[in-house]
């Protein structure tokens, strides 16, 4: 077959300006991709360059047309918003017009020149394509660089525009190109930039000149960057790849040609290799994906294929053959699409993630016309250096085959001469070794969307490459069939539902093959052994399933007697598919649940339509071996009938596992049989046989049993539908109750007679009230006189008919029931439709009382239209129970009457009634009277279970503040005067906050703000609150307004009612339950509402009224308020309460002022309510900070958690029960429950990992993966670093985080909670930072004391000098930063340094996430750097020399000072590498900084043991730097001086030489002058002797200068001991051995070497490059500015010194006056007073500026006042300061 010519732009023929010209080259440019851009084509013509750029823009042509020519002058000029583009109409005219635009060309680092282009345009009509041409302005005036050329723009498919872009540009004359030169491979072509910003404008057109070609390519190159301008505004990659292989998927299904003979030729070869002996790949057993291999096998240990560069010889004789991988997995989706997947070579996704791993290597796919084939050409970038890349290329054919399984297969052979031409007419090949591959895909169909995966292939990489090595990548290499499978990956659930539905019909016993007949019959001996010997029953861990056992038995000769099992349960699925579950022995949700069990192995080693031979191993507790299971699984239908089964017997098959497991073979036999009962519903009957081997006791073999059950239960659980189950039983039940006709025999009379005479009799009067936990449920008991027994009566309104409420009590055995009484035992017999038997078993929950049991008959019967009870009696005997096999205790009666009143409907249709329960209890026995005290709530509980089922209070209140809303927002009522009086009392109310000193009040979510004040004269305290709702104004006045709603009340209202109901008067009347000894308490109060602005005003003021007169039993207080309700720009409501509340009596003072923070929480419940109703679509960054700060309060629902619940499960549960939006999400993602609660639980244990993706999370991941966020906060300074690292940890927390964007600000403020609360974050924070920086203190000023008193004043008092010079540079610090601040804030942090506590409280406000204040100059993680920095550099590394110096001089050594040296180093290397860490790991530093901070990777034990090496290198370097020092100090001061100036005025040259002597802080005059030396001084110091990274930034040391500083200091330490040991005189003995103190520092060098290699390899690569960056301080802080693309990245740039942004200071200034006023608007966050303050008078809009200032001079920025600088000086643009 002849080879296609190579592939080229799919554009109409190029204009004119190409066709007079060969090639000239083919290079992209180095800032344009060469995948986006597909086509880079230069000419060059005697005096005139030709560009063109080609690629596909996903976008229409007619929307391109308009912005192109519509808008050519700013697109051109870098700006595309996407506002630009017009509405597109189908007969709009041809455009012409003119553009005028300025372009900045930068030729070189310091070269940029300006063109100004005036042209003339005309958009071109074609039938195949559209264009617009543009020329220069004849009317202009002709400049010798004047743009000419087209956009050709032609119509693709899946919305797409291919689009050529052709510019010229004339120049001087050059000589002719050399057709045969070409550019060597990776020769970067020069960089242009479209910004203006930096340099002034050179223009051309004045000289008169044309450009030389050089600078004429970097014009036209600059020019057409328009093109991947344009594919960047309409990147649509994702779609248009998948677009394009539902369009291959579809030509693989449809079309009709076959594959020639000889593509069927070469798939044939390529399947046949998979006849091999495969080895499992080690580790691959458990994953989704099974991996196997043959191992590479040759003469010698290299390989070499005798391949060149450009040559692909034969073999020589050491020649080895390359190793073959295969992988084999199921894909979620079709095999036509999976093949489309891979035929679909040059995807854009693709494309970008190849280009991003290996440059600008060749990557190419060549289509061949009419036929099933297709050359494919990669390269791979080599990861060592001198060993070249690699090219790989193939020859690719697919065919369908007849049963519908598509195969491709692919061979290097026949592509030798592509890759020739390739690698001689694409530079990007040039110097690559050339590769072999060959294999096949295969793709067979399971599903619909499900299918089969099986790759083979063998690869080699040419040259000579060890065999070990080529060995090893095998599995690299075939990890693509993971992305295939990661790509489609759907719920795991879903696809074993769609694959039992293709299930096939298993044929009858008697079809079967002998083996799988055997199999059959010998597992159905299990079952014929029930029929002669009685099972006795187990204790089932479900109510829904039944278990029993019988003796031990065996049933051939050589097998143990082992007790057999049996288990039966209903299942809610057609036996058909309950078989299918049985025999997918691998199915994904087995998998899991395999995996979770942490069982090593679980596979199918052999697979067919109806039989499978399946493995496990199965893990064992110490002292057991792990047990393997190895059985053959065949499913057929019965003889007689059509009962399914499922067998599985043991077999002696061998099973590759990859790796020894040590697993004692086991024995096993089961048999299942599956009898349908409905199209839906089967029942299932089980029976297992299991002998795990070894020496395990049969009898412990036959305790064991119970749990082997558990497939059974695993089983129930995939097919339950219980809610289903239930509701249609309800249904039917109450259709039967509304409907039918009972006729009551006197057997039913006479019971219902008895129940009623034995529950008369008692009055009212002698019920007393019992404390109910649910306050909307009346409890009470009464005890009959001489009697054991004891009435329980509880009463609750019910929101359903009363048929509903009947039916559900009636449903006695339930699956929703079962589930809730676990513990208690259920049985139910229906006598007749109204007549039933009932027997329960109780346990009293009381330590030595025994359980008991009780045996109830019960009637229903209809008391008119409207009523209906049902009554229960004891008795004692039943024979449809053995009552004398019963071991239970016996309750001697028991009576109950359900009695249900139909109600009036409420608006809207909701039908209610209400429930009476009465239950008369003899609990038999000497039970105490407390017990039934304490069990009466208990067992009233069903009252509260009804009406909780049926419980529609949110729908309820929902429809009257909608009715109340409409009466509101239509309400135009006039006021009396008493009205307008109450108004204005409610202003006089809030005037006391603006007159009277307040106390902020603390309240139990940060979201509400609230304070207390008192007014002269007045004893009784005002409150003030203010939170921000989500709701309307009138929505937040009718919550209000609506008195008696359900939510509104509370478990202490005895009474709550309206006495008068006006639209905007209401007079109210509340009493209140108070505890002992104080009396209630009761509220007459009317309340007026009035429309202010947007808002409204709500005033409540007491009234005496005649309906409640004050009473002699009641106190009544006084509760006047206002409630301001204020719309604000965001659609939100602002609320401010105000209140002075008065509770009157003996009250104390201070206990009536304790509760004033609960009452003005009444915004908090109207901010929760309102959020409570917000659905999951229209959430948003604040409801998700809303979310978090109601997850970790604190509620009255975690108090009544279940039993086996935690209190934060309570809380979790009761948030998802009431949020609408998280009940939302908890029905898509039924495991976010259980994470958020193991969120919230906040238990610190070691972290476990979980790999799951969104889509197939477990319950159990979730409980691993939210239990781990404990674990991230405690080893994170802050908050939002501890949620980076978690989600970064877990995949589907990710995915979460892309889905939704409340999720990543819940999972903050969470985190943040909690860092403040447990006793292990912030608070241990605080009090270890500032306990160990105390202890430093003391520890210092002791060995002071003890160096004065042991004759060592010189030592004493360098230590002294040290920690002085510490103190004063951090009072220093201190002046500086709070320059601003009021004196008591200055006095404070100068105390705060003089305890030595600032390091800890430093480290707690970072924690707390506080923001800079507005008198601060850096932030507050800013300012604990400095803090730690100016510690270790003035004391902590200083004073370590000094240990050293002295232990050396000791007389004699000291094991304590030796350990205190290596102590104090641990300690420094620790906050050496704390400072690197934290700032790496910083979420906000990582999104505004990519390039610089990330380099720590994600994982958690890579983390771990990345800080291990920081901690392990900091104290290194600082060990062996104090050795050396040490030594040169003995030698004498002169040469640690002589040092330390060489060593720092090489430092300081160097930064004055590249104008970087400036620190980016913003100080000016003298303080700049200081901070800048002083800066610059410890940052050298830090990194001479710990090596901080973080000061390889730019801003600091810069990266070249850190690695170079970082090898000097190494070698000064060599230096300065040669030089100690040199300078020894004859009379003079050494501290120390010449040769121990040589090993000492090549020990310590050594080892420092040793763990930097290791960091560098274990940090992301992408990074090491920061190691020897270039970049300036003051280019840096520029950059910020001109790169950053929000405006809080360019805001920073303000924050910083002058000095370093003079230079750019007018784009600056006309960036800040543009956009100030819409930020005075919008006001974001970053727009602060810090902000504010750092911007100079002349760069604020001069009506801003006066706001600012308010008449008065604005307080500056800077810092010099504070030293005498001045900061008035504005210099112009070039100027300097002299």
């Amino acid at each position: 077959m002849s080879l296609p010519p190579l592939p080229s732009p799919a554009v109409p023929t190029p204009p004119a300006l190409f066709q007079s010209s060969p090639l000239f080259s083919s290079a992209h440019p180095s800032h344009t991709s060469q995948y986006l851009v597909t086509a880079y084509r230069k000419q060059h013509l005697p005096t005139t360059l030709v560009h063109s750029v080609t690629t596909s823009i996903h976008t229409s042509a007619a929307a391109l047309l308009h912005l192109l020519a519509l808008h050519l002058e700013s697109a051109l000029a870098g700006r595309l918003p996407q506002d630009l583009l017009p509405s597109v109409s189908g007969d709009r005219k041809l455009l012409a017009g003119s553009a005028a635009f300025a372009q900045t060309v930068k030729f070189s680092r310091l070269t940029k020149r300006q063109f100004r282009h005036d042209l003339r345009l005309r958009e071109v009509a074609h039938d195949a394509y559209s264009a617009v041409e543009f020329q220069q302005d004849p009317s202009a005036p002709l400049p010798p660089h004047a743009l000419r050329g087209t956009f050709v723009l032609v119509p693709g498919p899946h919305g797409t525009t291919t689009v050529q872009a052709v510019a010229a540009v004339d120049v001087a004359a050059a000589p002719e190109p050399d057709a045969g030169a070409r550019p060597s491979r990776g020769a970067k072509a020069s960089t242009a930039s479209s910004t203006a910003q930096g340099t002034t404008a050179l223009d051309r057109t004045s000289t008169g000149l044309p450009l030389p070609p050089d600078e004429g390519r970097v014009l036209l190159d600059d020019f057409l960057l328009l093109i991947p301008k344009l594919f960047g505004m309409f990147d649509r990659s994702s779609e248009v790849d998948e677009a394009t292989r539902e369009t291959l998927a579809e030509y693989f299904t449809t079309t009709t040609t076959v594959a020639s003979e000889e593509e069927n030729e070469l798939i044939d070869e390529v399947v046949g290799y998979e006849e091999q002996d495969w080895e499992r790949i080690s580790g691959t057993v458990q994953e989704p994906v099974e991996y196997f291999q043959v191992l590479a096998k040759g003469k010698s240990m290299l390989s070499n294929f005798g391949r060149t560069k450009s040559s692909a010889g034969s073999n020589s004789d050491d020649e080895v053959e390359g190793a073959w991988g295969k992988a084999t997995t199921n894909v979620d989706t079709s095999a036509d699409r999976c093949l489309a997947y891979y035929w679909h070579h040059m995807s854009y996704v693709g494309n970008t993630r190849f280009e991003k791993n290996n440059g600008r290597l060749l990557k190419m796919q060549v289509d061949v016309p009419n036929s099933h084939s297709t050359f494919m050409v990669t390269s791979g970038k080599s990861p060592f250096p001198g060993v070249d890349d690699r090219v790989l290329a193939a020859r690719w054919a697919w065919r369908r085959e007849k049963n519908g399984d598509f195969v491709a297969g692919f061979t290097y052979k026949g592509s030798s001469e592509l890759v020739e031409r390739v690698i001689k007419e694409d530079e990007r090949a040039v110097g690559c070794t050339q590769g072999t591959i060959q294999g096949f895909w295969w793709f067979t169909p399971l599903a619909a969307n499900v299918c089969r995966a099986t790759f083979v292939f063998q690869t080699t990489v040419g040259g000579r490459v060890p065999v070990l090595a080529m060995n090893f990548g095998v599995k690299r290499a075939l990890v693509t069939i993971e992305e295939l499978r990661d790509k489609y990956e759907r719920n795991g659930k879903a696809v074993d539902a769609e694959l039992r539905a293709e299930f096939p019909s298993p044929p009858r016993v008697s079809e079967l093959s002998p083996a799988q007949e055997q199999v059959v019959k010998s597992c159905q001996r299990l079952e014929a052994a029930s029929a002669d010997v009685s099972w006795s029953p187990l204790k089932s861990p479900s109510t829904l399933v039944s278990m029993w056992s019988k003796p031990p038995t065996s049933f051939e000769r050589g097998e143990r007697n082992i007790t057999i099992g049996k288990a039966e349960c209903d299942l809610d699925a057609a036996a058909k598919d309950a078989q299918a579950w049985w025999l997918a022995f691998c199915s994904r949700d087995r998998m899991r649940i395999n995996k979770e069990e942490k069982n090593p192995a679980r596979l199918t080693v052999k697979e067919s339509a109806n039989e499978n031979v399946v493995a496990t191993v199965k893990s064992a507790p110490f002292p057991f071996n792990r047990r393997e299971f190895v059985a053959m699984q065949v499913c057929a239908s019965d003889n007689s009938n059509d009962d399914l089964l499922f067998a599985a017997e043991s077999v002696g098959e061998s099973v590759d596992y990859g790796t020894s497991l040590k697993a004692v073979r086991g024995k096993t036999r089961l048999f299942v049989r599956l009898r349908s009962v409905s199209p839906n519903s089967c029942t299932l009957t089980y029976f297992q046989y299991v002998d795990v081997g070894g020496l395990v006791p049969a009898r412990v073999l036959s305790y064991q049993l119970r749990g082997a059950f558990g497939v059974v239960e695993e089983v129930r659980q995939v097919f339950d539908r219980s809610d289903e189950v239930d509701k249609l039983a309800r249904d039917e039940l109450a259709g039967s109750i509304e409907h039918e006709q009972q006729v009551y025999d006197e057997g039913e009379e006479a019971l219902i007679s008895s129940v009623q005479d034995k529950l008369g009799g008692l009055k009212e009067e002698d019920f007393k009230e019992l404390e109910s936990p649910d306050h909307l449920v009346k409890m009470q008991k009464a005890f009959r006189a001489g009697s054991s027994s004891v009435v329980l009566r509880g009463s609750a309104t019910l929101d359903a008919s009363l048929e509903e409420c009947a039916a559900h009590e009636l449903l006695k055995i339930s699956r929703a029931r079962a589930a809730i009484n676990k513990e208690d035992e259920e049985t139910l017999t229906w006598i007749n439709s109204h007549h039933g038997v009932f027997r329960f078993i109780l346990g009293l929950g009381a330590p030595g009382f025994d359980a008991r049991e009780w045996i109830l008959e019960h009637v229903w019967r209809k008391e008119g239209e409207d009523a209906l009870a049902t009554y229960y009696e004891h008795i004692p005997l039943h024979p449809h129970f053995h009552d004398s096999e019963s071991t239970y205790a016996k309750g001697n009666s028991s009576e109950v009457i359900f009695r249900y009143e139909r109600l009036p409907p409420l608006a809207g249709g909701i039908p209610q009634t209400r429930l009476t329960y009465t239950q008369q209890v003899d609990l038999g026995g000497a039970i105490p009277k407390s017990v039934v005290n304490n069990k009466g709530p208990e067992r009233l509980m069903v009252v509260s279970r009804a009406r909780m089922q049926f419980d529609k209070s949110p729908v309820i209140d929902a429809a009257s503040i909608l009715r109340l809303v409409t009466m509101i927002q239509s309400h135009d009522g006039d006021y009396s005067e008493r009205e307008e009086e109450i108004m204005e009392e409610g202003q006089k109310m809030l005037g006391v906050f603006e007159q009277q000193k307040s106390k902020k009040l603390e309240m139990a979510t940060p979201t509400t703000q609230a304070k207390m004040a008192f007014k002269d004269g007045q004893s009784h305290a005002y409150g003030w609150s203010t939170a921000v709702v989500r709701a309307s104004p009138a929505q937040v006045l009718a919550y209000t307004w609506d008195f008696t709603k359900r939510s509104s009340i509370y478990e202490d209202d005895l009474e709550k009612t309206v006495d008068e109901d006006g639209e905007h008067n209401k007079l109210t009347y509340i009493k209140k339950k108070i505890p002992d000894p104080f009396s209630n308490r009761d509220f007459h109060t009317r309340s007026v509402w009035r429309k202010r602005g947007e808002g409204y005003t709500l005033v409540s003021a007491p009234e005496l009224g005649d309906t409640h007169p004050i009473t002699s039993d009641v106190v009544r207080g006084k509760y006047p308020s206002m409630l301001i309700i204020s719309s604000t720009s965001n659609g939100f409501v602002k609320l401010e309460y105000v209140i002075q509340p008065e509770i009157s009596g003996s009250v104390p003072l201070w206990l009536a002022l304790s509760g004033m923070g609960s009452s003005l929480a009444y915004v908090t419940e109207i901010q929760d309510y309102f959020q409570a109703l917000r659905g999951l679509e229209i959430w948003r960054y604040e409801d998700g900070e809303a979310i978090g700060e109601v997850l970790v309060t604190k509620t009255d629902a975690e108090k009544q958690h279940g039993k086996g619940e935690t209190r934060a499960e309570a809380r979790v549960r009761a948030m998802m029960e009431k949020q609408k939006g998280l009940k939302e999400l908890g029905q898509k993602h039924e495991w976010f429950e259980a994470l958020l609660a193991k969120v919230v639980a906040n238990k610190l244990r070691p972290a476990g990992d979980s790999k799951a993706k969104l889509c197939n999370m477990s319950a159990k991941e979730a409980n691993v993966i939210g239990g781990a966020l404990a674990s991230c906060i405690a080893a994170n300074l802050t908050a939002p670093a501890a949620v980076d690292e978690w989600i970064l940890r877990y995949p589907a927390m990710g995915e979460l985080e892309q889905e939704y964007v409340w999720f990543r600000p819940m999972m903050d403020t969470i985190a943040q909670r909690l860092l403040e609360s447990v006793s292990w974050g912030l608070k241990m924070r605080l009090y270890t930072g500032a306990g160990l920086s105390t202890m430093d203190l003391l520890s210092d000023l002791y060995m002071i004391y003890t160096y004065a008193t042991t004759n060592q004043r010189g030592a004493a008092l360098s230590l002294a000098t040290m920690v002085g010079l510490c103190l004063l540079l951090q009072l220093l610090g201190v002046l500086m930063n709070a320059r601003k601040a009021p004196k008591k804030v200055i006095l404070r942090e100068m105390l705060i340094v003089l305890s030595g506590m600032k390091p800890g409280i430093d480290a707690m406000r970072v924690a707390d996430g506080n923001e800079q204040a507005a008198h601060a100059a850096i932030s507050p993680d800013a300012e604990l750097v400095v803090t730690r920095g100016v510690e270790m550099a003035m004391e902590s590394i200083p004073g370590s020399i000094l240990q050293v110096k002295t232990l050396m001089q000791a007389e004699t050594f000291s094991k304590v000072a030796l350990a205190s040296i290596i102590v104090s180093a641990l300690t420094t290397g620790f906050s050496a590498a704390t400072i690197s860490f934290d700032f790496d790991v910083s979420p906000q530093r990582r999104r505004d900084e990519p390039d610089f901070y990330g380099y720590i990777p994600d994982a958690a034990s890579s983390r771990t043991l990345i800080f291990g090496c920081m901690i392990v290198n900091g104290a290194l370097l600082l060990l062996v730097r104090s050795v050396s020092m040490a030594l040169l100090a003995i030698v004498g001061g002169q040469w640690v001086l002589v040092y330390l100036v060489s060593d720092m005025g090489l430092y300081f040259t160097y930064k004055i030489l590249r104008r970087d002597l400036w620190h980016w802080m913003p100080l000016e005059g003298a303080a700049s002058v200081v901070e800048s030396v002083l800066e610059r001084l410890i940052a050298k110091v830090l990194v001479d002797f710990t090596g901080v990274l973080q000061f390889r930034g730019a801003g600091e040391l810069g990266g070249c200068y850190f690695t170079f500083n970082m090898i000097m200091s190494l070698a000064a330490s060599f230096v300065a001991t040669h030089v100690y040991y040199a300078s020894l005189v004859e009379d003079r003995d050494a501290v120390m051995n010449e040769s121990v103190a040589w090993t000492i520092v090549w020990g310590l060098s050594g080892l420092w070497t040793f763990f930097q290699v290791c960091f560098l390899l274990l940090m992301k690569p992408a990074y090491r490059s920061t190691f020897f960056s270039t970049q300036s301080g003051h280019a840096w802080v520029k950059e910020k500015f001109v790169k950053g693309d929000t405006d809080e990245l360019k805001s920073w740039t303000l924050g910083c010194n002058k000095k370093q942004w003079l230079p750019i200071r007018d784009d600056m200034k006309a960036w800040t006056l543009e956009n100030w006023e819409r930020w005075e608007d919008e006001q974001p966050e970053w727009f602060n007073d810090a902000f504010r303050s750092s911007v100079d008078d002349d760069m604020i809009p001069a009506e801003s500026l006066a706001r600012l200032k308010g008449g008065g001079e604005r307080r500056r920025s800077s810092l010099g006042d504070v030293l005498g600088g001045s900061n008035r000086k504005v210099l112009p643009v070039g100027g300097s300061e002299n």
